[in-house]
């Protein structure tokens, strides 16, 4: 009894921004071991971007023996052993399994992405030519798109409440959720193609709101007919609702030192005046006299 907490690892597609495949567990397992039972759902020519605590040689070897691509930011305590230089900043290099001294032929690319930090990026996409750096730069970017989601799918589809009280029941209602988000996620994508922006360029939550109001006209029509018009008319309506951009926000990568920064706490320099002000004034009530001269207070 009490609150429901699992650890749970999801397949998403970067292009419609739908979930594929997910997986779940106590939340003390670790994420390394949830990733196999979704590397077995990738196909032939696959391309499947990762966080770096992914960053495992049985992990890369799995992806590469289902015909299938990964690009993987590496830490700095790793550092694979470079066989030749590819170019500027790009190298081929080899990764060893420490057990059965099993290798793998990766390449390492270090690039710089809309004014974030250096990041040294590991992928099985060889050729320097096809492959560039920026593109590569860009299809790691575009990772960050599995993090909005999980932020959508606890915060606007209210996935931290459940009704459950049994695991099977736990498993139904969560499979209900994902059902909810790939019908918004395909009602997005039809809705892009009116207005020519990405799926990211439409509001998630509106597009719920639009979903629930579908839902509930088109149960309430008994003319089959008519479902194609109001399937269109739900994509024009949410295509109508727009995410307000924000290109130049970053954050520090450092949460301590983003605490400080919100709070006011960090060391000011000598000399420095200081960044607390003093409080306002308050307002003088508003008064007004009557005809007698007596006072009476408004507010």
């Amino acid at each position: 009894m009490g609150p429901i907490c699992v650890e749970l690892c999801c397949l998403f597609d970067l292009i419609s921004r739908a979930p594929l495949h997910f997986v779940y567990n106590k939340a003390s397992t670790s994420e390394q071991k949830l990733i196999p039972k979704l590397i077995c759902h990738l196909k032939k020519g696959d391309l499947l971007t990762l966080d770096s605590g992914f960053y495992a040689f049985r992990i890369l070897s799995k992806i590469l023996g289902r015909h299938a691509h990964f690009i993987i930011p590496a830490k700095e305590k790793q550092r694979p052993k470079v066989l030749r230089v590819l170019g500027q900043s790009d190298y081929l290099c080899q990764i060893r399994d420490s057990y059965d001294k099993k290798t793998i032929d990766v390449r390492v690319v270090f690039v710089h992405r809309n004014g974030f930090r250096r990041r040294r990026l590991v992928t099985s996409l060889l050729d320097p030519v096809e492959f560039s750096a920026s593109e590569l730069a860009v299809l790691y970017h575009m990772r960050w798109d599995i993090e909005t989601f999980y932020r959508d799918f606890k915060s606007s589809l209210g996935a931290t409440c459940w009704h459950c009280q049994t695991p099977n029941s736990f498993h139904q209602e969560l499979l209900v959720h994902m059902i909810v988000c790939c019908l918004i996620r395909t009602t997005m994508l039809e809705a892009r193609r009116l207005v020519n922006l990405p799926v990211g360029g439409i509001s998630f939550r509106r597009a719920l709101t639009e979903t629930r109001l579908f839902l509930k006209l088109l149960l309430a029509v008994t003319d089959i007919q008519l479902w194609v018009f109001i399937w269109t008319e739900h994509a024009r309506c949410c295509a109508l609702y727009r995410v307000r951009s924000k290109p130049d926000r970053q954050f520090p990568r450092d949460q301590q030192e983003r605490r400080r920064k919100s709070r006011r706490l960090e060391k000011r320099h000598r000399g420095r005046k200081s960044k607390y002000q003093e409080a306002s004034p308050l307002l003088l009530p508003e008064t007004r006299k009557d005809a007698k001269g007596q006072v009476f207070l408004l507010s």
